[in-house]
């Protein structure tokens, strides 16, 4: 996959910076792996640049993801969209900051039929293999968006801009916790809903990552699960 400067150079500071404040555990990134202290009971998930390629072509939709896990429970996270200057906060329990303030969304339509709804397929082979069948659920929706990033549309729904986003996969890499679970955990504290297609909740600590997670607001949500499964 594609890789850039900027992707490097964004990990180089997260890690650096972790250092610099002394902080433990190891670093888990998409592009390296650290050792900050012995403890291993935290691990700090981190993907430095959230859709390289938009990114790469001078588009806006990306984003930054750090997750901090202790103990395998997540308790600390934060999504960052520097071209909308956007930063969503969250501490396990204690709510969402935006841009350092508490923030209470306000919660876009709750109709399926009239809702923005984004769509991410993690691999060019899979757009065909989801064309055959697996997007019969797409008429349902009001306006479909693809953005080439987890951390973008997760956070558009955090914001309240979208309703739901749908993230497909060939491998558990492709959803890994890297990728989702900063966005995951601002997203579930304030009240989003986080699934698979069947509409179980994710462990995003387990390996067996699913090969579709949906992100949404309950009411859409619930449209978008029984959509999928018609």
């Amino acid at each position: 996959e594609l890789v850039t400067d900027a992707d490097l150079a964004s990990d180089k500071a997260i890690t650096e910076a972790l250092k610099a404040a002394g902080a433990p555990g190891r670093v888990d990134s998409e592009e390296s792996d650290t050792v900050l202290s012995d403890d291993n009971s935290l691990v700090w998930l981190i993907d430095p640049l959230c859709g390289t390629v938009p990114f790469s072509t001078g588009l806006g939709n990306w984003g930054v993801n750090i997750a901090v896990r202790h103990h395998g429970d997540l308790i600390a996270a934060e999504l960052v969209m520097p071209s909308l200057d956007e930063r969503l906060s969250a501490i396990e329990g204690q709510g969402v900051l935006r841009n350092g303030e508490p923030f209470t969304p306000t919660v876009p339509s709750t109709k399926l039929s009239e809702s923005t709804v984004g769509l991410e397929i993690g691999h060019p082979n899979l757009w065909s293999e989801m064309l055959g069948g697996g997007l019969a659920w797409i008429p349902s929706v009001g306006n479909i968006n693809e953005f080439s990033s987890a951390a973008y549309p997760i956070g558009q729904v955090c914001l309240g801009r979208m309703s739901a986003v749908v993230l497909y996969s060939r491998s558990p890499a492709q959803v890994s916790s890297v990728h989702l679970d900063a966005g995951v955990m601002v997203a579930e504290e304030l009240g989003v809903l986080v699934t698979d297609a069947k509409g179980a909740r994710i462990d995003g600590s387990s390996s067996d990552a699913p090969s579709a997670v949906v992100i949404g607001w309950p009411e859409v949500h619930a449209e978008l699960i029984a959509a999928m499964n018609a």
